[in-house]
Protein backbone atom coordinates (compact mmCIF):
# COMPACT_ATOMS: atom_id res chain seq x y z
CA UNK A 1 0.00 0.00 0.00
CA UNK A 2 2.78 2.26 1.17
CA UNK A 3 4.58 1.93 -2.32
CA UNK A 4 0.90 2.71 -3.99
CA UNK A 5 1.05 5.83 -2.27
CA UNK A 6 4.37 6.74 -2.99
CA UNK A 7 3.28 6.08 -7.12
CA UNK A 8 0.51 7.97 -6.67
CA UNK A 9 2.14 11.05 -5.51
CA UNK A 10 4.96 11.36 -7.87
CA UNK A 11 2.18 10.76 -11.06
CA UNK A 12 -0.03 13.55 -9.26
CA UNK A 13 2.99 16.02 -8.67
CA UNK A 14 3.88 15.50 -12.38
CA UNK A 15 -0.16 16.28 -13.53
CA UNK A 16 0.29 19.33 -11.57
CA UNK A 17 3.57 20.40 -12.60
CA UNK A 18 2.70 20.07 -16.13
CA UNK A 19 -0.75 21.44 -15.32
CA UNK A 20 -2.33 18.21 -17.06
CA UNK A 21 -5.84 18.50 -15.21
CA UNK A 22 -8.47 20.57 -14.11
CA UNK A 23 -10.45 18.97 -11.51
CA UNK A 24 -10.35 17.05 -8.60
CA UNK A 25 -9.03 13.22 -7.78
CA UNK A 26 -10.23 10.43 -5.04
CA UNK A 27 -7.92 6.86 -5.08
CA UNK A 28 -9.02 4.43 -2.57
CA UNK A 29 -7.94 0.96 -2.01
CA UNK A 30 -9.21 -1.59 0.58
CA UNK A 31 -10.99 1.23 2.66
CA UNK A 32 -8.33 3.50 2.48
CA UNK A 33 -7.84 6.94 0.93
CA UNK A 34 -4.44 6.66 -0.86
CA UNK A 35 -4.57 9.98 -2.79
CA UNK A 36 -7.41 12.97 -2.75
CA UNK A 37 -6.28 16.19 -4.29
CA UNK A 38 -7.21 19.03 -6.36
CA UNK A 39 -5.84 20.89 -9.67
CA UNK A 40 -6.69 24.01 -11.30
CA UNK A 41 -9.30 26.82 -10.86
CA UNK A 42 -13.08 26.35 -9.89
CA UNK A 43 -13.56 29.91 -11.56
CA UNK A 44 -11.60 31.21 -14.01
CA UNK A 45 -12.25 34.98 -13.71
CA UNK A 46 -11.40 35.13 -10.52
CA UNK A 47 -8.30 32.40 -10.31
CA UNK A 48 -10.22 30.62 -6.89
CA UNK A 49 -8.94 27.46 -7.28
CA UNK A 50 -10.35 23.42 -6.74
CA UNK A 51 -10.50 22.11 -3.65
CA UNK A 52 -11.01 18.79 -2.42
CA UNK A 53 -14.58 19.65 -1.32
CA UNK A 54 -15.11 21.62 -4.56
CA UNK A 55 -18.66 20.64 -5.70
CA UNK A 56 -19.25 19.44 -9.60
CA UNK A 57 -22.10 18.76 -11.57
CA UNK A 58 -21.86 15.25 -11.84
CA UNK A 59 -23.64 14.60 -15.29
CA UNK A 60 -24.44 10.76 -15.84
CA UNK A 61 -22.64 9.41 -13.43
CA UNK A 62 -26.01 10.74 -12.05
CA UNK A 63 -27.73 7.15 -13.07
CA UNK A 64 -26.16 5.49 -10.88
CA UNK A 65 -27.77 6.99 -7.55
CA UNK A 66 -31.08 7.49 -9.32
CA UNK A 67 -30.73 3.79 -10.28
CA UNK A 68 -29.94 2.94 -6.36
CA UNK A 69 -33.38 5.05 -5.71
CA UNK A 70 -34.97 2.93 -7.84
CA UNK A 71 -33.44 -0.28 -6.24
CA UNK A 72 -34.50 1.17 -2.94
CA UNK A 73 -38.26 0.66 -3.76
CA UNK A 74 -38.06 -2.59 -5.11
CA UNK A 75 -36.38 -3.80 -2.14
CA UNK A 76 -38.81 -2.32 0.16
CA UNK A 77 -41.77 -3.83 -2.24
CA UNK A 78 -43.15 -0.92 -3.96
CA UNK A 79 -41.97 -1.57 -7.20
CA UNK A 80 -41.12 -4.47 -9.25
CA UNK A 81 -38.60 -4.22 -11.92
CA UNK A 82 -40.57 -5.82 -14.59
CA UNK A 83 -43.35 -3.28 -13.80
CA UNK A 84 -44.92 -1.93 -17.19
CA UNK A 85 -43.79 1.82 -17.01
CA UNK A 86 -47.56 3.33 -18.03
CA UNK A 87 -48.57 1.35 -14.57
CA UNK A 88 -47.01 4.49 -12.82
CA UNK A 89 -47.14 6.61 -15.90
CA UNK A 90 -50.12 6.19 -17.83
CA UNK A 91 -50.15 8.49 -20.38
CA UNK A 92 -47.00 7.45 -21.09
CA UNK A 93 -47.47 6.86 -25.23
CA UNK A 94 -45.52 3.75 -25.83
CA UNK A 95 -46.62 0.39 -24.76
CA UNK A 96 -44.33 -2.75 -23.36
CA UNK A 97 -41.76 -1.09 -21.66
CA UNK A 98 -40.70 -1.70 -17.84
CA UNK A 99 -38.87 -0.54 -15.58
CA UNK A 100 -35.87 -2.95 -16.09
CA UNK A 101 -35.66 -1.47 -19.46
CA UNK A 102 -35.35 1.90 -18.46
CA UNK A 103 -32.69 0.80 -16.21
CA UNK A 104 -30.34 -1.11 -18.54
CA UNK A 105 -31.12 1.16 -21.44
CA UNK A 106 -32.95 -1.52 -23.75
CA UNK A 107 -36.33 0.58 -23.80
CA UNK A 108 -35.91 2.40 -27.28
CA UNK A 109 -36.74 5.57 -26.41
CA UNK A 110 -35.64 8.53 -28.35
CA UNK A 111 -33.52 10.76 -26.66
CA UNK A 112 -34.78 13.90 -25.08
CA UNK A 113 -32.45 16.49 -26.35
CA UNK A 114 -32.74 16.87 -30.18
CA UNK A 115 -36.77 16.95 -29.52
CA UNK A 116 -36.31 20.02 -26.38
CA UNK A 117 -33.32 21.97 -28.98
CA UNK A 118 -36.83 21.82 -32.17
CA UNK A 119 -39.82 23.02 -29.41
CA UNK A 120 -38.65 23.94 -26.61
CA UNK A 121 -38.66 28.09 -25.62
CA UNK A 122 -35.32 28.60 -24.76
CA UNK A 123 -36.06 31.48 -22.83
CA UNK A 124 -37.77 28.88 -20.32
CA UNK A 125 -35.78 26.37 -18.16
CA UNK A 126 -36.98 22.87 -18.76
CA UNK A 127 -37.91 20.03 -16.22
CA UNK A 128 -38.80 16.65 -16.11
CA UNK A 129 -42.78 17.54 -15.99
CA UNK A 130 -42.18 18.95 -19.60
CA UNK A 131 -40.48 16.28 -20.54
CA UNK A 132 -43.35 13.96 -19.88
CA UNK A 133 -45.61 16.58 -21.64
CA UNK A 134 -43.81 16.85 -24.83
CA UNK A 135 -43.49 12.75 -24.96
CA UNK A 136 -47.48 12.68 -24.84
CA UNK A 137 -47.85 15.75 -27.19
CA UNK A 138 -44.93 14.79 -29.79
CA UNK A 139 -44.59 11.09 -29.36
CA UNK A 140 -40.71 10.94 -31.02
CA UNK A 141 -41.03 7.53 -32.80
CA UNK A 142 -39.19 5.24 -30.58
CA UNK A 143 -35.94 3.76 -31.85
CA UNK A 144 -36.62 -0.40 -31.33
CA UNK A 145 -38.96 -2.31 -29.63
CA UNK A 146 -37.64 -2.72 -25.65
CA UNK A 147 -35.39 -5.50 -25.12
CA UNK A 148 -33.80 -5.78 -29.07
CA UNK A 149 -30.62 -3.87 -28.27
CA UNK A 150 -28.81 -1.35 -25.78
CA UNK A 151 -28.95 1.45 -26.51
CA UNK A 152 -28.46 5.08 -24.10
CA UNK A 153 -31.15 6.80 -23.32
CA UNK A 154 -31.41 9.99 -20.87
CA UNK A 155 -34.71 10.09 -21.70
CA UNK A 156 -35.58 6.79 -19.44
CA UNK A 157 -33.19 7.86 -16.39
CA UNK A 158 -35.39 10.68 -16.76
CA UNK A 159 -38.97 8.39 -16.57
CA UNK A 160 -37.26 6.95 -13.31
CA UNK A 161 -37.30 9.82 -11.14
CA UNK A 162 -40.25 10.65 -12.18
CA UNK A 163 -41.56 6.99 -11.00
CA UNK A 164 -39.89 7.06 -7.96
CA UNK A 165 -41.97 10.94 -7.18
CA UNK A 166 -45.30 8.54 -7.98
CA UNK A 167 -44.73 5.55 -5.61
CA UNK A 168 -43.43 7.85 -2.66
CA UNK A 169 -45.45 11.01 -3.24
CA UNK A 170 -42.03 13.04 -2.46
CA UNK A 171 -39.68 15.33 -4.77
CA UNK A 172 -37.05 13.24 -6.28
CA UNK A 173 -34.47 15.16 -4.68
CA UNK A 174 -36.00 15.36 -1.19
CA UNK A 175 -35.92 11.29 -1.90
CA UNK A 176 -32.34 10.92 -2.44
CA UNK A 177 -31.55 13.67 0.43
CA UNK A 178 -33.93 11.24 2.63
CA UNK A 179 -32.99 8.34 1.42
CA UNK A 180 -29.58 8.22 0.27
CA UNK A 181 -27.22 11.89 0.70
CA UNK A 182 -28.71 11.95 4.81
CA UNK A 183 -27.94 8.37 6.08
CA UNK A 184 -24.46 8.31 4.41
CA UNK A 185 -23.35 12.04 5.33
CA UNK A 186 -22.72 12.76 2.01
CA UNK A 187 -23.59 17.10 2.77
CA UNK A 188 -22.00 18.25 0.23
CA UNK A 189 -24.42 16.83 -2.27
CA UNK A 190 -28.06 17.93 -3.88
CA UNK A 191 -30.12 16.99 -7.09
CA UNK A 192 -31.21 20.45 -8.02
CA UNK A 193 -30.80 22.50 -11.22
CA UNK A 194 -28.21 25.30 -10.07
CA UNK A 195 -29.59 28.05 -12.48
CA UNK A 196 -33.48 26.93 -12.51
CA UNK A 197 -33.20 27.24 -8.72
CA UNK A 198 -30.91 30.07 -8.95
CA UNK A 199 -28.71 29.03 -6.12
CA UNK A 200 -25.06 29.71 -4.65
CA UNK A 201 -23.41 26.28 -3.76
CA UNK A 202 -20.18 26.73 -1.62
CA UNK A 203 -17.11 26.16 -3.48
CA UNK A 204 -18.91 25.35 -6.76
CA UNK A 205 -16.86 24.42 -10.12
CA UNK A 206 -18.25 25.98 -12.91
CA UNK A 207 -18.31 24.21 -15.72
CA UNK A 208 -16.11 25.53 -18.80
CA UNK A 209 -15.98 24.79 -22.62
CA UNK A 210 -13.40 26.05 -25.38
CA UNK A 211 -14.87 28.63 -27.57
CA UNK A 212 -13.41 27.43 -31.15
CA UNK A 213 -13.34 30.62 -32.81
CA UNK A 214 -12.39 33.07 -30.19
CA UNK A 215 -9.58 30.65 -28.74
CA UNK A 216 -10.34 30.66 -24.87
CA UNK A 217 -12.48 29.12 -22.16
CA UNK A 218 -15.85 30.54 -21.64
CA UNK A 219 -18.71 29.27 -19.27
CA UNK A 220 -20.35 26.28 -21.02
CA UNK A 221 -23.55 28.88 -20.57
CA UNK A 222 -21.56 31.87 -23.17
CA UNK A 223 -21.19 29.28 -25.82
CA UNK A 224 -23.92 28.72 -28.83
CA UNK A 225 -23.22 24.87 -29.01
CA UNK A 226 -24.10 24.18 -24.91
CA UNK A 227 -26.73 26.82 -24.39
CA UNK A 228 -28.60 23.57 -22.98
CA UNK A 229 -26.87 23.53 -20.23
CA UNK A 230 -29.30 26.60 -19.15
CA UNK A 231 -32.28 25.70 -20.58
CA UNK A 232 -32.41 21.60 -19.63
CA UNK A 233 -31.03 22.62 -16.23
CA UNK A 234 -34.24 21.54 -14.44
CA UNK A 235 -33.61 17.91 -16.12
CA UNK A 236 -33.13 15.26 -12.96
CA UNK A 237 -32.38 11.57 -13.04
CA UNK A 238 -30.33 11.23 -16.01
CA UNK A 239 -27.71 14.12 -14.63
CA UNK A 240 -28.28 16.81 -12.07
CA UNK A 241 -26.61 15.84 -9.08
CA UNK A 242 -23.75 17.99 -7.63
CA UNK A 243 -21.48 16.64 -5.70
CA UNK A 244 -17.98 15.70 -4.36
CA UNK A 245 -15.14 13.09 -4.94
CA UNK A 246 -15.32 12.41 -1.00
CA UNK A 247 -19.81 12.51 -1.19
CA UNK A 248 -19.28 10.24 -4.30
CA UNK A 249 -17.06 8.03 -2.48
CA UNK A 250 -18.97 7.72 0.81
CA UNK A 251 -21.62 6.55 -1.59
CA UNK A 252 -19.63 3.52 -3.35
CA UNK A 253 -18.40 2.28 0.14
CA UNK A 254 -21.77 2.25 0.95
CA UNK A 255 -22.88 0.27 -1.67
CA UNK A 256 -19.77 -2.07 -1.90
CA UNK A 257 -20.27 -2.86 1.94
CA UNK A 258 -24.39 -3.89 1.43
CA UNK A 259 -25.39 -0.88 3.30
CA UNK A 260 -27.80 0.33 0.99
CA UNK A 261 -28.73 -3.13 -2.04
CA UNK A 262 -29.11 -6.26 -0.18
CA UNK A 263 -26.81 -9.05 -2.37
CA UNK A 264 -29.35 -10.75 -4.24
CA UNK A 265 -30.35 -7.25 -5.42
CA UNK A 266 -26.84 -6.28 -6.09
CA UNK A 267 -26.06 -9.27 -7.80
CA UNK A 268 -28.78 -8.76 -10.35
CA UNK A 269 -27.61 -5.15 -10.57
CA UNK A 270 -24.32 -6.33 -11.78
CA UNK A 271 -25.97 -8.59 -14.30
CA UNK A 272 -25.55 -6.89 -18.35
CA UNK A 273 -28.77 -6.94 -20.22
CA UNK A 274 -29.31 -10.28 -22.42
CA UNK A 275 -30.98 -8.50 -25.59
CA UNK A 276 -31.58 -9.52 -28.94
CA UNK A 277 -29.24 -8.62 -30.78
CA UNK A 278 -25.40 -8.13 -29.93
CA UNK A 279 -24.81 -4.90 -27.87
CA UNK A 280 -22.00 -2.40 -27.93
CA UNK A 281 -21.08 -2.43 -24.43
CA UNK A 282 -22.67 -4.00 -21.29
CA UNK A 283 -24.94 -2.49 -19.02
CA UNK A 284 -26.67 -3.16 -15.45
CA UNK A 285 -28.84 -0.93 -13.84
CA UNK A 286 -27.01 2.27 -13.84
CA UNK A 287 -23.91 0.97 -14.29
CA UNK A 288 -21.54 0.01 -17.43
CA UNK A 289 -20.13 -3.39 -16.83
CA UNK A 290 -16.40 -4.76 -17.85
CA UNK A 291 -14.09 -7.85 -17.25
CA UNK A 292 -10.43 -7.22 -17.55
CA UNK A 293 -8.39 -10.35 -17.74
CA UNK A 294 -5.80 -8.64 -15.58
CA UNK A 295 -8.11 -5.66 -13.88
CA UNK A 296 -11.08 -8.54 -13.18
CA UNK A 297 -14.60 -7.06 -12.77
CA UNK A 298 -14.54 -3.39 -13.41
CA UNK A 299 -18.33 -1.79 -12.65
CA UNK A 300 -18.19 2.11 -13.76
CA UNK A 301 -19.79 5.04 -15.10
CA UNK A 302 -18.91 8.16 -16.51
CA UNK A 303 -20.53 11.02 -17.20
CA UNK A 304 -20.14 14.15 -20.08
CA UNK A 305 -22.43 17.53 -20.03
CA UNK A 306 -20.89 20.69 -21.53
CA UNK A 307 -17.74 21.97 -19.31
CA UNK A 308 -17.50 18.81 -17.02
CA UNK A 309 -16.29 15.13 -17.79
CA UNK A 310 -16.89 12.92 -14.47
CA UNK A 311 -15.83 9.24 -13.91
CA UNK A 312 -16.37 6.76 -11.21
CA UNK A 313 -14.32 3.36 -11.76
CA UNK A 314 -15.07 0.73 -9.50
CA UNK A 315 -12.26 -2.37 -10.04
CA UNK A 316 -14.80 -5.00 -7.39
CA UNK A 317 -11.97 -7.57 -7.24
CA UNK A 318 -9.42 -5.79 -6.09
CA UNK A 319 -11.10 -3.08 -3.63
CA UNK A 320 -10.07 -0.04 -5.69
CA UNK A 321 -12.54 2.89 -6.68
CA UNK A 322 -10.75 5.33 -8.84
CA UNK A 323 -12.70 9.21 -8.82
CA UNK A 324 -12.15 11.54 -11.61
CA UNK A 325 -14.32 14.76 -11.81
CA UNK A 326 -12.82 17.87 -14.15
CA UNK A 327 -14.66 21.07 -15.19
CA UNK A 328 -12.43 22.37 -18.48
CA UNK A 329 -12.97 20.57 -21.28
CA UNK A 330 -10.07 19.23 -23.29
CA UNK A 331 -9.77 16.71 -25.97
CA UNK A 332 -11.49 13.30 -25.38
CA UNK A 333 -8.48 10.99 -25.97
CA UNK A 334 -6.14 12.98 -24.04
CA UNK A 335 -8.91 12.71 -20.74
CA UNK A 336 -8.49 9.01 -21.41
CA UNK A 337 -4.92 8.86 -21.26
CA UNK A 338 -5.07 10.86 -17.94
CA UNK A 339 -7.60 8.91 -16.52
CA UNK A 340 -5.14 5.31 -17.70
CA UNK A 341 -2.71 7.02 -15.85
CA UNK A 342 -4.10 7.66 -12.55
CA UNK A 343 -5.42 3.39 -13.13
CA UNK A 344 -1.90 2.31 -13.95
CA UNK A 345 -0.11 3.96 -10.50
CA UNK A 346 -3.61 2.73 -8.40
CA UNK A 347 -2.22 -1.18 -9.90
CA UNK A 348 1.83 -0.16 -8.87
CA UNK A 349 2.32 -0.26 -12.54
CA UNK A 350 4.44 1.80 -14.55
CA UNK A 351 2.70 4.64 -16.15
CA UNK A 352 2.69 7.05 -19.19
CA UNK A 353 2.17 10.73 -19.26
CA UNK A 354 2.46 13.35 -21.82
CA UNK A 355 4.83 15.91 -21.86
CA UNK A 356 2.04 18.45 -22.05
CA UNK A 357 -1.85 18.69 -23.04
CA UNK A 358 -2.11 18.82 -27.12
CA UNK A 359 -3.60 21.93 -28.12
CA UNK A 360 -7.16 22.58 -28.63
CA UNK A 361 -7.92 23.21 -32.38
CA UNK A 362 -9.09 26.81 -34.11
CA UNK A 363 -11.88 26.60 -36.21
CA UNK A 364 -12.05 28.89 -39.27
CA UNK A 365 -15.30 30.76 -40.81
CA UNK A 366 -16.79 29.40 -44.06
CA UNK A 367 -19.52 31.19 -46.18
CA UNK A 368 -22.64 29.20 -45.94
CA UNK A 369 -22.86 28.87 -49.95
CA UNK A 370 -19.86 26.42 -49.22
CA UNK A 371 -21.25 24.80 -46.50
CA UNK A 372 -24.47 24.00 -48.54
CA UNK A 373 -22.55 21.91 -51.10
CA UNK A 374 -21.90 19.34 -48.25
CA UNK A 375 -25.31 18.91 -46.76
CA UNK A 376 -26.63 15.30 -47.85
CA UNK A 377 -26.85 12.05 -47.17
CA UNK A 378 -24.08 9.48 -47.25
CA UNK A 379 -24.44 6.08 -46.93
CA UNK A 380 -21.23 3.59 -45.03
CA UNK A 381 -18.76 1.73 -47.69
CA UNK A 382 -19.15 -1.23 -45.58
CA UNK A 383 -22.56 -0.71 -44.31
CA UNK A 384 -24.95 0.55 -47.32
CA UNK A 385 -27.52 0.28 -45.08
CA UNK A 386 -26.14 2.96 -42.91
CA UNK A 387 -26.94 6.18 -43.29
CA UNK A 388 -24.58 9.36 -41.88
CA UNK A 389 -26.81 12.88 -42.49
CA UNK A 390 -25.35 15.83 -42.96
CA UNK A 391 -27.49 18.85 -42.43
CA UNK A 392 -27.87 22.61 -41.48
CA UNK A 393 -29.26 23.95 -38.24
CA UNK A 394 -29.27 28.03 -38.00
CA UNK A 395 -26.17 28.19 -40.48
CA UNK A 396 -24.31 25.70 -38.55
CA UNK A 397 -23.26 22.14 -39.82
CA UNK A 398 -23.73 19.20 -38.12
CA UNK A 399 -23.29 15.30 -38.41
CA UNK A 400 -25.20 12.11 -37.08
CA UNK A 401 -24.10 9.28 -37.25
CA UNK A 402 -26.48 5.93 -37.14
CA UNK A 403 -27.84 5.57 -33.80
CA UNK A 404 -25.79 8.42 -32.05
CA UNK A 405 -26.78 12.49 -31.52
CA UNK A 406 -25.91 15.27 -33.94
CA UNK A 407 -22.60 16.50 -33.60
CA UNK A 408 -21.45 19.78 -34.50
CA UNK A 409 -18.56 20.23 -37.47
CA UNK A 410 -16.20 22.74 -37.29
CA UNK A 411 -14.06 23.91 -40.14
CA UNK A 412 -10.50 23.94 -40.59
CA UNK A 413 -10.48 24.36 -44.61
CA UNK A 414 -13.51 24.56 -46.59
CA UNK A 415 -13.61 20.64 -47.41
CA UNK A 416 -11.82 19.36 -43.78
CA UNK A 417 -13.59 19.70 -40.26
CA UNK A 418 -13.11 18.55 -36.85
CA UNK A 419 -15.54 17.48 -33.78
CA UNK A 420 -14.84 19.54 -30.80
CA UNK A 421 -13.06 17.23 -28.15
CA UNK A 422 -13.56 14.07 -29.94
CA UNK A 423 -10.43 13.97 -31.49
CA UNK A 424 -12.81 12.92 -34.69
CA UNK A 425 -11.72 14.90 -38.27
CA UNK A 426 -14.69 14.86 -41.67
CA UNK A 427 -13.25 15.29 -44.45
CA UNK A 428 -15.01 16.02 -47.35
CA UNK A 429 -13.59 14.69 -51.28
CA UNK A 430 -14.14 13.76 -54.93
CA UNK A 431 -12.86 10.23 -56.42
CA UNK A 432 -13.87 10.36 -60.19
CA UNK A 433 -18.02 10.85 -60.15
CA UNK A 434 -18.49 9.80 -56.04
CA UNK A 435 -18.71 13.01 -53.20
CA UNK A 436 -17.20 10.97 -50.55
CA UNK A 437 -16.84 11.86 -46.69
CA UNK A 438 -14.19 10.23 -44.69
CA UNK A 439 -14.32 10.38 -40.68
CA UNK A 440 -10.97 9.77 -38.98
CA UNK A 441 -11.03 8.85 -35.42
CA UNK A 442 -7.53 8.20 -34.42
CA UNK A 443 -6.13 4.97 -36.55
CA UNK A 444 -9.48 3.84 -37.70
CA UNK A 445 -10.97 5.60 -40.92
CA UNK A 446 -14.75 5.21 -42.40
CA UNK A 447 -16.21 6.03 -45.45
CA UNK A 448 -19.46 6.89 -46.62
CA UNK A 449 -20.78 8.16 -50.53
CA UNK A 450 -23.19 10.87 -51.11
CA UNK A 451 -26.63 8.91 -52.33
Amino acid sequence: MTNTKVNLERLFNDIKERELLNGTVLVAKKGEILYEGAFGDAELSTYRPLTSRSVFNLASVSKPITATAILLLVQEGKLNLDDAVQKWIPNLPYEGITIRHLLNHTSGLPDYLDLFEKYWDKTKIADNDDLLMYLTKYKPERLFVPNERVEYSNTGYILLAIIVERVTNMGFSVFLQENIFKPLNMTCTQAIGVRKENIQIDDYAYGYVYDVYAGKYILADDFEESKMVTYLDGMLGDGGIQSTVRDLYLYERALSAGKLINDKLLQETYKPAVTETETPFKYGFGWILEDDKEKGQIIWHSGGWPGYVTSLRRFINHDIVVIVLRNKEHDFDFDQHILLAIEQAAFDEPYELAEEKPPLERAQAISLDILKRLVGNYALTEHPDLIIHVFLENNRLFIKFPGSMKLELYAKTEKSFFIRGLSIDVDFTTEGSKELVRIVDDAEVRTAERQ
